[in-house]
């Protein structure tokens, strides 16, 4: 085990230098790296703790209490992917416990004079039993579970809130973040079991169970920075300060009172229908693969508020699916046109402006109840 506890702090390392070289980060690049930073020191305490040396007092609170900044750190990563911003105060909230933790079990240390020292990648506090030599380990299970349930919910309503927005899905959905997570809910569940049956009823030897810890760590950061180093923030082009935008990051839909301020009538959003309907139709900006909200709004030069509220109200549906229908009626037309035989089913799916034949496949069989193919067999003769 201490080998690939090694070659997980090799790769972090190396993941770490490649990502601070980065050029042109974003907020985002700088909360990852401040995760990969913590999850190396994290797998450092453990290898030092369990195959070399023992740690003593305060250093060896500061160093097992990591997970306690770990958690905090994928949690302010994944929103910060997910808004466009994210403020001082939440970051200095949700790091803060770390300190606070560290803080108050120092303070006890001198207060009652208590022995801290590391044993096998453990805490042990002697005398051993005082309620803070039981429990001082609970906070870094429930951190765990907590953050990693926030997360889930934050990415859940993410995956509706980008249908708002844009007319595609590829690399900005976050499904491999969501796999993530679930992996580290499931490890901090597995993790809890393994080290709560070891320290109690040695079941397992200490040592193995804090190995393990550092193990699934070490895969989950090679993992992680694989996809990690190539996301972007997915909102970086938006103004989320624009009225309407901000309801969608929260309930991942529009509120009943999210377009109060558009400036839109019932009489000029019927105007403004009909112009989006004819620019539709006769420009066919659909076409384009990476149509957004932003760039759409600025061809009928409305706000991307107005263009919500038009889409949202006057035609009952979200950006992603009013786009993907004209995509799909144009590709109908030209899967039965012969002056397209020339192209491949994949073909047409590109030039309608869909970005991969999986989404294509799976739109047109929403849309038409059938697969392009099938639709081509009933419909050609």
């Amino acid at each position: 085990m201490e080998l690939i506890l090694n070659a997980g702090l090799g790769i972090g390392i190396l993941l770490f230098a490649v990502l601070l070289f980065k050029q042109r980060k974003q907020g985002a690049d700088y909360f990852f790296l401040s995760w990969i930073l913590v999850t190396l020191l994290q797998i450092t305490f453990y290898v030092i703790t369990i195959y070399h040396f023992q740690l003593n007092g305060v250093l060896a609170i500061v160093c097992f209490s990591f997970p306690l900044l770990g958690s905090p750190l994928l949690f302010l990563y994944i929103l910060s992917l997910t808004r466009n911003n994210v403020k001082p105060i939440t970051i200095l909230t949700h790091l803060g416990f770390y300190f606070l933790y560290v803080g108050l079990l120092i303070i006890f240390l001198k207060v009652t004079k208590t022995n801290i020292a590391t044993f096998n990648g453990f805490l042990v506090l002697n005398p051993t039993d005082s309620l803070v030599a039981m429990y001082y380990a609970f906070p870094m299970a429930i951190s765990g579970l907590i953050y990693s349930a926030w997360g889930l919910l934050i990415l859940k309503q993410h995956q509706k809130a980008i249908l708002h927005f844009f007319s595609f899905d590829e690399k900005i959905n976050l499904k491999w973040i969501k796999h993530i997570v679930y992996s580290c809910f499931l490890l901090f569940i597995v993790a809890s079991i393994i080290i709560f049956s070891s320290t109690s009823f040695n079941v397992f030897p200490v040592k193995l169970a804090f190995a393990f810890v550092g193990v699934a760590l070490s895969l989950t950061l090679m993992v992680f920075g694989f996809y990690g180093f190539r996301q972007t923030s997915v909102f970086s082009n938006f103004d989320v300060k624009d009225t309407g935008n901000t309801a969608f990051f929260k309930e991942g839909k529009p509120k009943s009172n999210s377009y109060t301020k558009s400036g839109l009538t019932t009489e000029k959003g019927l105007t403004h229908a009909h112009r989006l309907t004819q620019l539709m139709e006769q420009e066919k900006p659909y076409l384009q693969d990476s149509l957004s909200l932003p760039l759409l709004a600025k061809q009928c030069t409305l706000s991307q508020t107005q263009l919500s509220q038009i889409i949202n109200q006057h035609f009952n549906i979200n950006f992603y699916d009013f786009i993907n229908e004209y995509r799909i009626k144009e590709a109908k037309k030209m899967l039965l046109s012969s002056d397209f035989e020339h192209l491949t089913v994949l073909g047409i799916a590109f030039d309608c402006g869909f970005k991969s034949k999986s989404s294509f496949n799976r739109y047109f069989k929403k849309y038409c109840g059938i697969s392009p193919s099938q639709f081509i067999k009933q419909n050609k003769k």
